[in-house]
């Protein structure tokens, strides 16, 4: 009896219970290649895979929670995540996520139309009088977040976007550059829009759930932006950002 005592006792300290890595659930976008996206059933992307690497580093479980985009920006809001894989730096969202100081990415959002369409537009002005189309709740940079007397229709996704605007429903539509070239070779569109006027260059976050992961989160965003770094030092960033061009 003693001995079996003995060698329990002997397993608890040489195999600790937890001994699994530390896991984090973020919530990621659906339809955003090639940041994010679905292919095969599986979430990939630029972004994801910087994660990926990211977490291996830091010795973390990464999972991701594939939804659309509304649906994953309630999720970090509500605490049902650890946060978002990447999210664009706002006022409205520091009362809810805690920011990498680094980004993940930097997104070029332009203004597209039909090729032959016509339409010129050198400033938010112009897109007075003209249906635009947008994605719910993307943030778009400050100026055009502000600006009012637009007549927007609402859609979930930037290919959703492009169709619309293909079928000549809608005038023009605003989003991410990558991801707009991305559906239109996918769709085989190429050929068949043109971007009108560039927005802004706007850099995506890591952004933590304040209520899923408390201020622990905050610990997270700084040691995540250190790995980010270095990863861009090293080049492996560049490396990943080419396998998706």
């Amino acid at each position: 009896m003693k001995r079996m005592l003995t060698a329990i006792l002997m397993s608890v300290l040489l195999f600790p219970i937890n001994v699994s890595a530390e896991q984090l659930v973020f919530s990621v976008l659906e339809d955003f290649a090639p940041y994010q996206y679905m292919e095969n059933e599986k979430s990939v992307g630029c972004d994801v895979d910087i994660m990926n690497e990211v977490c291996k580093r830091l010795n973390i479980e990464l999972k991701v929670k594939p939804l659309p985009w509304k649906r994953a920006l309630k999720t970090a809001e509500n605490g049902d995540s650890s946060g978002l894989l990447t999210v664009l730096h706002t006022a409205e969202r520091e009362n809810f996520l805690y920011f990498t100081s680094e980004p993940v990415h930097i997104q070029k959002n332009v203004i597209i139309a039909r090729k032959g369409s016509g339409i010129t537009i050198k400033g938010f002005d112009d897109l007075k009088g003209k249906e635009v189309g947008v994605v719910a709740n993307f943030s778009y940079g400050p100026e055009f977040d502000k600006y009012e007397g637009l007549k927007k229709t609402v859609c979930y996704g930037q290919e959703e976007l492009v169709r619309i605007v293909d079928k000549e429903r809608i005038d023009l539509a605003m989003g991410a550059e990558d991801p707009f070239r991305f559906i239109w070779k996918k769709l085989n569109l190429k050929e068949r829009f043109e971007v009108v006027y560039v927005i802004a260059e706007i850099q995506a976050y890591t952004g933590f759930s304040k209520k899923g992961c408390g201020e622990k989160g905050k610990v997270m965003a700084d040691k995540f932006s250190e790995v980010m770094r270095q990863m861009k030092a090293e080049g492996v960033t560049q490396q990943i950002m080419d396998k998706y061009r």
